[in-house]
């Protein structure tokens, strides 16, 4: 199968070509962060001068920065732009020392990309030292879109459950029809990005208890998680005590790894973010399915997982609520997505039925302003009420056949 060209990334390194800006792609390992750098490479004119580093060649494994540094001034030119590419630059040692040289090289002029697979590590650790002067691009497992593009599913509702069982990490497009290739990918994308991002960077060795974190977590996508649940959870089926600040700390590095994302409380009523509490999601499709049971009740949440993916590929901050009403059941709502000062209010369904319908359009009612509230769900079988809740399928906007 041919690579797949993700125009969307290649399209916005173009539009920063040149800028004077250190590019930060992230994304969760083997999103095809890599593949988007060469394909941008491959937009370039011969004559120009491209240094390019991948820190998964085994021959650059023991490089320290001042070497690297060293490296690439003996390839730079004077008199014209140095293209640098550095991949994965992570696996160095204090990367940032060397590109923070290079950025400010007086007599050599660069235009610096580089990848990773930990958003804090690049992102904000970089930010403390060259602040306000790097663009981060934030690389998606692929969308059901491009998923669409490449399968040649005739069923598009069989597509999307092919989309939820495998996922949208790059290196999986040349195995789509081979199922058992692809979990064995899935398994060595999960523990090589725990063993790399988690282990090796945070020093730590218990490798069963993160594991026994990320299988609990991802079997609890889409509800409240506490520290308090894990503490008993660990403590009943481990016969272990681990405290809140560990707790904490490791369900942090598996979102910034990207593992998970973290979906914070957004207050409707003063329309602020609270940080005590929140939902956690899957970085990946396909990592979420290997993970978890085949309870037909988590597909729901497998299709909330969906939405929130996509969500964040089309540059929505993303948040969920929960309304209280005095002397009621409090209400929750799905997602709160916020772009260009815009709040959409969004319920996610299976199925949209006389059985639910009220009561998913109640909750988005309760919110009492002006901002759209909307359902999104894969089948209907209801009819939309006439109270301004506006109702999407979910497969028509994903392929962009209706607008959010």
């Amino acid at each position: 199968m041919p690579e797949y060209y993700r125009e969307k990334y290649v399209k916005q390194l173009e539009s920063e070509k040149n800028s004077h800006f250190i590019k930060i792609l992230i994304g969760i390992r083997r999103s095809g962060k890599s593949t988007i750098l060469n394909q941008y490479i491959n937009t370039f004119k011969k004559n120009e001068n491209i240094i390019q580093f991948d820190f998964n060649d085994l021959k650059l494994k023991k490089m320290n920065y001042e070497k690297l540094y060293d490296e690439i001034l003996k390839v730079s030119k004077r008199n014209e732009i140095n293209y640098l590419f550095l991949d994965e630059i992570q696996e160095i040692d204090k990367w940032e020392e060397c590109v923070i040289s290079l950025f400010e090289n007086k007599m050599y002029k660069y235009d610096i990309y580089i990848t990773g697979s930990n958003s804090k590590l690049l992102s904000t650790e970089l930010s403390t030292l060259l602040t306000g002067r790097h663009s981060d691009i934030r690389v998606m497992p692929l969308t059901f879109k491009e998923f669409h593009e490449i399968s040649n599913m005739s069923n598009e509702n069989d597509e999307l459950n092919k989309y939820i069982e495998i996922g949208g990490l790059g290196i999986i497009i040349p195995f789509i029809e081979k199922q058992e290739k692809i979990r064995n990918i899935l398994v060595n994308v999960l523990n090589d990005t725990i063993d790399k991002d988690i282990k090796k960077r945070h020093k730590i060795n218990n490798n069963n208890m993160i594991n026994k974190l990320m299988e609990y977590v991802l079997n609890n996508i889409g509800k409240d998680i506490s520290t308090t649940q894990l503490e008993k959870y660990f403590k009943k089926t481990e016969n272990k005590h681990f405290s809140y600040r560990t707790m904490d700390s490791y369900l942090q590095w598996m979102c910034d790894a990207m593992l998970l994302y973290r979906v914070n409380y957004f207050n409707v009523k003063t329309k602020t973010i609270l940080k005590t509490t929140g939902k956690y999601y899957a970085g990946d499709l396909g990592l979420l399915h290997m993970n978890i049971s085949n309870d037909q009740s988590i597909l729901g949440y497998q299709i909330e997982n969906v939405v929130l993916l996509q969500l964040i590929s089309e540059g929505y901050k993303v948040y969920t609520a929960e309304i209280y009403q005095k002397n009621k059941e409090n209400k929750g709502i799905d997602f709160v997505a916020i772009k260009e000062g815009k709040i959409k209010y969004i319920q996610v369904t299976y199925e949209l039925n006389d059985n639910n319908i009220k009561r998913e359009c109640d909750s988005l009612l309760l919110t009492k302003d002006a901002y759209e509230k909307i359902i999104i769900f894969v089948n209907a079988k209801a009819h939309p009420l006439n109270n301004g809740v506006k109702t999407i399928n979910l497969v028509n906007w994903l392929l962009k056949k209706t607008e959010l």
